[in-house]
């Protein structure tokens, strides 16, 4: 019998599958064949290695939303693979496990979230309530415009919210010094500003979690996510 074969809608597990010395003959499925006038040239290992990072990102972008719906603890390698549509073996050419895959498309959703143009409200020229209600309007717009910025956002937030890191990435910290500035001019309410910062972010992962497991719930307003931060 013929192992059936795990489908490849996009044309890229040759490449995954491949590694880095077959990448010449399947590159051309994934990334479009290189036409040269005569013999082909060899590819370079810069040129292979783009190859590689391009396939990796994919497995990652493929990976956020599967993630964010199934969490880590309920995943099996199985299933993640049939979930995103490549084989085991184009996974293993990268990861050796799925929390390494995990923990790759955690960093992967924090990038994504942290843009640089919602890190950059936090040195506009207004007062702390404006830059609160920027990040809130930003953030929220986000949340109902672009379908994978949920996902993205739960992941990035999950290990704070949850309790597992402390760690004060940038999305945290661009939070504790906007609360640090709005309580020292009195429009926040006082208290530990790292706590407000962590309260402000788990109000978001909560509804990120509402909102996978049930997409047509309401979503919260600028004002609603507020509360936790002006008192």
């Amino acid at each position: 019998m013929v192992p059936r074969k795990t489908p490849d809608p996009d044309g890229w597990r040759a490449v995954c599958e491949g590694g880095a010395a077959s990448q010449k003959q399947t590159a051309e499925s994934a990334f479009g064949k290189e036409k040269t006038e005569g013999t082909k040239m060899p590819r370079s290992r810069e040129q292979n290695e783009k190859i590689r990072e391009e396939a990796k990102t994919k497995i990652l972008q493929k990976s956020v939303a599967f993630f964010a719906k199934n969490g880590v603890e309920g995943t099996k390698i199985s299933g993640l693979t049939k979930g995103i549509g490549i084989s085991q073996g184009a996974l293993y050419v990268y990861y050796n496990t799925k929390e390494e895959v995990y923990d790759a498309v955690v960093e992967f959703a924090k990038e994504k979230i942290a843009s640089e143009e919602l890190l950059a409200i936090e040195e506009k020229d207004v007062p702390a309530v404006r830059k609160l209600r920027y990040v809130s309007d930003y953030i929220l717009k986000k949340l109902s415009d672009e379908k994978l910025f949920c996902s993205y956002l739960l992941l990035a937030l999950k290990d704070r919210a949850e309790g597992r890191s402390h760690d004060e990435d940038a999305l945290f910290l661009m939070m504790k010094n906007i609360i640090k500035e709005g309580q020292k001019d009195g429009s926040f309410a006082k208290g530990n500003a790292e706590k407000t910062a962590d309260y402000f972010l788990s109000v978001l992962y909560i509804f990120c979690v509402k909102k996978i497991n049930d997409p047509s719930c309401v979503l919260l307003t600028s004002s609603e996510l507020e509360r936790v931060v002006r008192g």
